[in-house]
């Protein structure tokens, strides 16, 4: 009688292999460094209605290389609130309307280095007291932890 190949045996095995060459590429991506940027900003100080303040918002890379594209750090303020920024290590400029602040920082952002920018926050006249959500997020587009790249803040208007 002809012997029959042991499929029981032979295709488990195969399966495994065959999944083990497939997740190789992904663990090896998951060791090869990477920028990873986290930002960080406080509440500017209280503000009467007409007045303005500063928002000093921080990016940084907590990742093992440098940055191999710019990032683009972004101010978000809420209706009534406009803003202008500088940085010494970026380009800042006000969008159409005022109600966002982009720096955009040179590719290059070694690990550990961060930039700070300096956004005027002002306030339209006749505002009510209240506090009002702005948030500052960082753009890169290969960041493989995108959930540390933004934060609200707020702006508490006397």
């Amino acid at each position: 009688m002809p012997s029959r190949p042991r499929f029981s045996r032979v295709l488990p095995m195969a399966c495994a292999a065959a999944l083990l060459t497939a997740a190789a590429p992904a663990a090896a991506d998951a060791h090869r460094p990477h920028a990873d940027l986290s930002v960080k900003v406080a509440d500017p100080a209280p503000v009467a209605d007409g007045g303005s303040t500063l928002l000093h918002p921080v990016v940084t890379n907590v990742g093992t290389a440098p940055t191999a594209m710019p990032v683009t750090l972004y101010v978000h303020l809420p209706p009534g609130v406009v803003g202008s920024g500088t940085s010494a290590a970026a380009s800042c400029h006000t969008l159409p309307f005022g109600h966002t602040v982009a720096c955009e920082i040179p590719r290059g952002l070694a690990p550990g280095a961060a930039v700070t920018a300096e956004v005027r926050i002002s306030v339209a006249s006749g505002m009510d007291p209240e506090v009002l959500d702005g948030t500052v997020e960082a753009e890169l587009a290969d960041d493989p932890t995108p959930g540390n790249n933004s934060r609200v803040f707020r702006i508490t208007i006397i």
